[in-house]
């Protein structure tokens, strides 16, 4: 059996809005109960400067809480908003698992998300759709994130023996640019129908190539 026949091709997948779905308006309605006024969400720039330090790790989630509690003239503990954090994520996307499961024999799925040490270990333990993971590369864990080309360094030198993975999903328009800048197959995802799709498209391709 050749080195060809022994790989696995590798498709690579997003978390957030890609195998579960995300919800920060529940965040801000609780914020806003709690402040009694209504919190609106933040310029996309002022997330950016919260959430990118999280998801790299040099800032944890208790910085986090103690830039709401006093930005906010809140005192939220910090078991209460770990578990708000949390309740961010709202279920797996519709038909994901499925599709998963079904591609799972043939291919290595491997996760790459800009994501904090709190919620990943949270997917890990709460939503079955994890197990199917062959592995991850998350920021929290690189210090790093998304679309530093490192991070999709790391996927090709982690999971594909140096190549390119088959077939690359994110929601986010920007990180699929990154991913195809770099020679990637790249798509943004809209749902469990369309991603199906475009891997069925990559398989064609790489058979064909392959023979």
């Amino acid at each position: 059996m050749t080195a060809q026949e022994h790989y696995k091709p590798v498709i690579v997948l997003d978390v957030g809005s890609v195998l579960v779905d995300i919800n920060p308006k529940v965040v801000l309605e609780e914020l806003s109960r709690r402040a009694g006024r209504e919190i609106g969400p933040p310029l996309q720039l002022d997330l950016d400067k919260l959430l990118f330090p999280l998801y790299a790790g040099t800032w944890s989630l208790e910085d986090i809480r103690r830039i709401v509690n006093g930005t906010l003239r809140l005192s939220l503990e910090p078991g209460e908003w770990r578990e708000l954090w949390c309740r961010i994520v709202t279920g797996e996307v519709s038909g994901m698992r499925e599709a998963l499961a079904e591609l799972k024999s043939e291919f290595r799925l491997v996760a790459l998300s800009n994501t904090d040490e709190v919620h990943w270990k949270f997917l890990l333990k709460k939503y079955p759709i994890f197990e199917l993971l062959d592995g991850w590369v998350v920021s929290c864990a690189e210090g790093i994130t998304k679309p530093d080309p490192a991070m999709y360094s790391a996927v090709v030198n982690r999971y594909c023996d140096d190549r390119l993975p088959l077939f690359y999903t994110d929601d986010t328009p920007h990180y699929v640019e990154a991913a195809r800048s770099l020679g990637w197959e790249a798509e943004v995802f809209t749902d469990a129908a369309h991603f199906k799709e475009e891997v069925r498209k990559r398989c064609t391709n790489y058979l064909e190539s392959s023979m």
